[in-house]
């Protein structure tokens, strides 16, 4: 007698683990397919080169999808796998709300890679995807990189990926963030004569007008570079030069060469 009690408990207790399972999947699939769970809003924020409806194609999500049954987890990484968006955080708000937000990269210039080939290039430095500037005209008037090299940026690690380092790189850089006003026209890095840098920054001066001048700036001293161009500028202004400036040379900062109009050179000075 005392086993067949023994039976019949392990029997009832088999049911009611069924029955209860059963009952936990009835109740999960009345929430995840009920429409009262159904996305009828959904908030975004921080989305300027994509439009909402590539945002949410991107995610994987749409309008009328059951909010729990959603993978955050999932939607998130579809999401920060688009070369625009550097990272993104969605939320959910119960019963029908859904808040997403992403953080786009910013291109800062673009960098010739190929001679039909360029990539653009993030804040940090690092190309971050094709240039396309017929789908992307925003990216138009970003400033021309040329000569930089694309290099492990962790030899030693098998999954490093490639980007740009070096002193060049870094002087690049460095001039870029002078130019606040986003007025570079073209930077050209040069392993042997440094970095040369043309610009519409100095369109003001008289002695300039309205054609972009070319600083050739060797490795270093940027911004002083930067700064005595401005006080070179100011001095011409005050003579009638007919000629414009186009080029001023700081390689040898002992002799500073100017370069006018019809390459006609003004004699270096100390």
């Amino acid at each position: 007698m005392g086993s067949l009690d023994l039976v019949l408990k392990f029997i009832l207790v088999v049911l009611v683990l069924a029955l209860s399972s059963l009952g936990l999947i009835f109740v999960h699939d009345f929430i995840t397919q009920s429409p009262y769970f159904g996305i009828k809003t959904i908030h975004i924020s921080g989305a300027a080169s994509l439009s909402d409806s590539a945002l949410l194609s991107q995610a994987g999500i749409k309008m009328g999808d059951n909010i729990l049954a959603v993978n955050l987890k999932t939607a998130r990484a579809r999401l920060v796998a688009h070369p625009w968006i550097r990272d993104a955080a969605i939320q959910r708000r119960i019963p029908s709300t859904l808040a997403i937000t992403v953080f786009e990269q910013t291109a800062v210039a673009r960098a010739a890679m190929a001679e039909d080939f360029q990539v653009l290039v993030d804040l940090q430095g690092q190309p971050f995807k094709p240039y396309e500037p017929e789908t992307e005209p925003q990216t138009a008037g970003l400033p021309e990189i040329k000569g930089l090299r694309l290099e492990s940026l962790d030899p030693l690690s098998p999954a490093s990926r490639f980007g740009f380092k070096g002193k060049l790189h870094q002087g690049v850089m460095e001039l870029l963030a002078l130019d606040t006003r986003s007025l570079v026209r073209k930077i050209t890095a040069d392993k042997d004569l440094g970095i040369d840098f043309t610009t519409d920054f100095f369109k003001a001066h008289k002695a300039v007008g309205e054609i972009p001048v070319t600083l050739k700036l060797g490795f270093d001293g940027f911004k002083e570079k930067f700064a005595g161009t401005s006080k070179i500028l100011d001095y011409m202004d005050g003579f009638a030069v007919e000629k414009r400036v186009r080029l001023i040379d700081f390689f040898n900062i002992r002799s500073v060469t100017i370069t006018l109009e019809d390459k006609d050179i003004l004699p270096g000075t100390t």
